[in-house]
């Protein structure tokens, strides 16, 4: 939830009377407040965009920066007497969640400020100057604003504890921005009241209003569809590793002259019976059991041949041993290049973690020396001889604190960490080079062992040679033997892990069949349509509460759950609507957002502000029934009001009102009065 507990603008002028500041300060409750005077100018609309400005919002008005505000803020502004020139202007607005309080803090005017930097004070405004109310600055309007630790819309999304969900843009998904749901809720006085949801910034975001909607009341369509696409995501992932598994053991297969039965070529839930049947034959129609066993019993028959002495006894023995001397060594070698490949690997594992790291702390230093262009006096803290870093006082140190010792500044320690950077990743890099340059040793010095060793077993044959003549052939013979033992049992190892594989493959397309079954039937849940079904009900009798007159037949409207935005006869409401009844629709519309939000439990920060609704001589009657409205929902709710008592029945009306149901804030001809108290002095 969202509540506006305070607002103070400071409007600096060369008025020397009084210390020249004007400016307006108020506080605001729960429930309904209005901003009230008796005539259009008196500076009630700029009082309101300094709340949408505050929290970074005037893109609702129009812009971004203080290019919307109106010129009291930035040139000049009149006491009714005298025109004065603006010097400086600040805005400072007190907000809470519920729970915590914190006051956000915005020049409107500054020579050292930027118009992007926010100063969060972690407490009220009476609190500031306090040691135990830090000041924290922020950054708007710029790349991170929405996802940087240092991103001001970052910080109000989680204050706000929203969950702002990813939508579809020109092909990328993005966060529903905070200023595109506070378009549904602020309704500003120039461009507001064109339409529903008429001041929604463009993002480029797919169906926008209705994703908003969505947001706001909980539905659980957008939720739906988002599973539905993370489970169609889920389901390729299987789909394309079942098929790498099938593939793999099929080219091991084929390279062995054998062939594959049993193996299901589609992802599906395996049983028992299923990997019984799964099996791989020779080309004489044996299995690899069978094939190996018959292979192993033949060798060892042959094996089992007396030897004889040869006449090359003593060389072949010498030349074995040197070959057995050497297959040693290529094996310590290997050992070697595994053991160098861990601690290659290992190295370049806690570089990248290194990496990370730093470039967190790059980020932090950047967002630092953003804020401190934008004119931040503790953007980066030195100044409080904080780290903006770890955050730890700079005076804890092993180092001498007695001692004159430079402290970098933030854009030298961004050199630093670029720096930094730059070796890591050239550390990362090399040790990924050295891992590949081992695994190509490695490989080499494998097979190479391959191939000694076959020559150690011929040789080994031919010094224990049968009596006859033929001992090459039955070398070969063995060697041969050999040879099909050994790709039989790589094929068996690999068709046992690629197993291991597929069963695990066949969990993951289990619990996707078991979540795809969970998923509604349907995109909309009864959920949805019961909210939105509610959302209609809301809609139609705020509309007869109004007074809406220009449908004939108000039940005839219907609120689509596939656009969630009213229509008559299917099409859109305003076309057949007068000026009057169009503000109608907006307020109707707007109020049974919050009223279903409400009922439903949904995600409305529960907050409105409405900026002059009396358009195109709405009748006091209903504004009455308006304002009756918001005191129906009584504190579960904050409505702020900028409205003009223009006529009797209005004044009389709004001034009737019992001071438990509303406050006014009456701000009289003019809303920046001089101040008459000193002006608190703040870091």
């Amino acid at each position: 939830m969202l509540r506006i507990n305070r607002l103070r603008i400071e409007i600096k002028t060369a008025n020397e009377s009084q210390g020249g500041v004007y400016g307006f300060d108020e506080r605001f409750t729960n429930g309904l407040n209005l901003i009230a005077s008796y005539s259009n100018t008196s500076g009630k609309s700029s009082v309101i965009e300094a709340i949408f400005y505050c929290l970074g919002f005037e893109e609702i008005i129009g812009g971004r920066n203080e290019k919307v505000l109106t010129s009291v803020y930035k040139s000049i502004i009149n006491d009714g007497e005298n025109d004065w020139s603006v010097l400086e202007s600040e805005v400072y607005l007190e907000i809470s969640n519920g729970n915590e309080i914190v006051t956000v803090f915005r020049a409107a005017k500054s020579d050292t400020r930027d118009a992007r930097m926010i100063t969060l004070y972690y407490g009220d405004y009476d609190s500031i100057g306090n040691q135990k109310t830090p000041p924290e600055d922020m950054f708007l309007h710029d790349g991170g604003a929405a996802t940087n630790d240092k991103g001001f819309h970052a910080f109000l999304e989680s204050f706000l504890h929203l969950q702002l969900p990813l939508v579809q843009t020109n092909g990328n998904d993005q966060k529903l921005y905070l200023q595109v749901i506070f378009s549904c809720l602020f309704i500003e006085q120039k461009h507001g009241w064109a339409d529903i949801f008429s001041g929604m910034p463009f993002f480029s975001i797919k169906d926008a209003k209705k994703r908003v909607v969505e947001f706001l009341l909980g539905i659980d369509t957008f939720k739906n569809q988002k599973e539905r696409d993370r489970l169609k995501v889920v389901k390729d992932s299987i789909s394309t590793s079942w098929k790498a598994v099938f593939d793999d053991i099929n080219r091991s297969v084929n390279r062995e002259s054998c062939s594959m039965a049993g193996f299901p070529i589609r992802p599906k839930i395996m049983g028992e019976k299923d990997y019984d049947i799964i099996g791989i034959t020779t080309v004489d129609g044996k299995g690899l059991e069978e094939a190996i066993f018959e292979l192993q019993s033949e060798h060892d028959s042959i094996k089992r041949l007396k030897p004889k002495n040869v006449d090359n006894f003593e060389a072949l023995n010498n030349e074995l041993e040197t070959i057995t001397e050497t297959i040693s060594s290529f094996e310590q070698k290997v050992s070697e290049c595994e053991s160098q490949i861990l601690i290659s690997r290992s190295a370049m594992i806690q570089a990248e973690r290194s990496l990370e790291v730093v470039k967190k702390d790059l980020r932090n230093n950047k967002d630092a020396a953003k804020l401190q262009r934008m004119g931040s006096a503790s953007g980066c803290k030195f100044s409080e001889n904080v780290c903006p870093t770890c955050n730890q006082r700079i005076e804890d140190s092993l180092l001498n604190v007695n001692k004159d010792i430079p402290i970098m500044s933030v854009e030298e320690n961004i050199r630093h960490l670029e720096g930094q950077k730059s070796v890591l990743e050239f550390t990362r890099d090399s040790h990924k080079t050295n891992v590949d340059r081992l695994s190509l040793i490695k490989n080499d010095l494998s097979s190479r062992l391959v191939t000694l060793r076959r020559l150690a077993q011929t040789i080994r044959s031919d010094i224990y040679s049968t009596e006859t003549e033929w001992s090459e052939s039955v070398v070969q013979k063995l060697v041969d033997i050999e040879s099909r033992i050994r790709c039989y049992q790589q094929l068996q190892s690999l068709m046992s892990e690629q197993l291991q594989e597929l069963s695990e493959l066949s969990k993951r397309w289990k619990r996707y069949k078991e979540e795809y079954a969970n998923l509604p039937k349907n995109v909309n849940t009864d959920s949805d349509i019961e909210i939105i079904n509610c959302l209609k009900e809301n809609f139609i009798k705020n509309l007869r509460k109004y007074k809406y007159k220009s449908a004939p037949n108000i039940d005839a409207i219907e609120i689509p759950i596939d656009t969630c935005l009213p229509t008559i006869d299917g099409f859109d409401m305003k076309f057949d609507s007068s000026a009057s009844d169009n503000i109608r629709i907006i307020w109707s519309f707007t109020m049974a957002l919050l009223q279903t939000s409400i009922k439903k439990n949904g995600n409305h920060p529960g907050v409105i502000i409405f900026d002059e609704p009396a358009q195109h001589s709405i009748v006091t009657s209903d504004m009455e029934s308006l304002i009756q409205s918001i005191l129906e929902l009584k504190t579960s709710s904050q409505v702020i009001m900028g409205i003009t008592l223009n006529n009797d029945d209005l004044k009389t009306s709004i001034e009737n009102l019992p001071e438990s149901d509303a406050n006014i804030i009456n701000v009289g001809v003019h809303s920046f009065k001089l101040f008459e108290d000193d002006i608190k002095e703040k870091e």
